[in-house]
């Protein structure tokens, strides 16, 4: 279902280092993904690989293509600057909106815990010549707000490879949990033993606000009931 709102963001480094990353459409043309995926860098292309199929009775149809961006603004950065998201404008990509989970506080912090989820996003695979867009079940162990940015984060099965970051996790029955982030690890052990983290609706909504691009569905469903309740 969507699997043609997620695209790889090919990005080219001031030293000439290229690299990959992810992100995903939420509405409006607006897509996400983590900071440290496009700053600093230079985006080279910004495309999905995958085409919606809609099967009514013994027929299929397409519903969406895969694209690459015409143009592109952004990237648009929380104020926050420890925060590792960010979001961007895209032109050019017919993508489903991919809408959050309604939940943006857990103030126990167990709230989602053993909740399944599908990551989605475009890690390097030896072999293969063009992006391809990997999806793998997980679920979530672990909800707290990190010491080094105080930002609530889930903790989530899954092997934290390069790639996945700016990807969405996908909870049932059609929701986005949030957006991956960084690998949490200790010390200098490599990105694939750390812990995968994805970073919730609540920060990736203020970012919206902050820069007024946001999607207004978001804003009358999940927005505007969030800070009526804590005004």
């Amino acid at each position: 279902m969507f699997a043609p709102g997620v695209a790889y963001v090919a990005v080219e480094s001031a030293t000439g280092d290229k690299g990959i990353g992810t992100c995903f459409h939420i509405g409006d043309n607006v897509f996400i993904t983590a900071r440290h995926v496009v700053e600093g860098c230079q985006i080279t292309k910004i495309a999905t690989t995958n085409a919606g199929i809609k099967q009514s009775g013994g027929s299929y149809s397409t519903t969406y293509f895969a694209g690459e961006a015409t143009r592109i603004r952004g990237p648009y950065f929380h104020s926050n600057e420890n925060y590792d998201l960010a979001a961007l404008r895209i032109d050019g990509i017919n993508a489903p909106q991919i809408p959050f989970l309604h939940v943006l506080d857990d103030l126990f912090d167990n709230k989602l815990l053993l909740r399944t989820v599908v990551v989605m996003g475009f890690p390097p695979i030896p072999g293969s010549r063009l992006p391809v867009l990997v999806c793998a079940r997980a679920e979530v162990n672990a909800s707290f707000n990190t010491y080094f940015d105080d930002q609530r984060v889930y903790v989530v099965s899954c092997l934290a490879r390069g790639g996945f970051s700016g990807g969405p996790a996908l909870t049932p029955p059609h929701h986005c949990l949030g957006v991956v982030t960084r690998a949490m690890l200790k010390g200098s052990l490599p990105e694939e033993l750390g812990f995968m983290a994805v970073v919730g609706p609540l920060p990736i909504l203020e970012l919206l606000d902050q820069h007024q691009i946001m999607p207004e569905y978001l804003r009358e469903e999940l927005w505007k009931p969030y800070t009526q309740q804590i005004t």
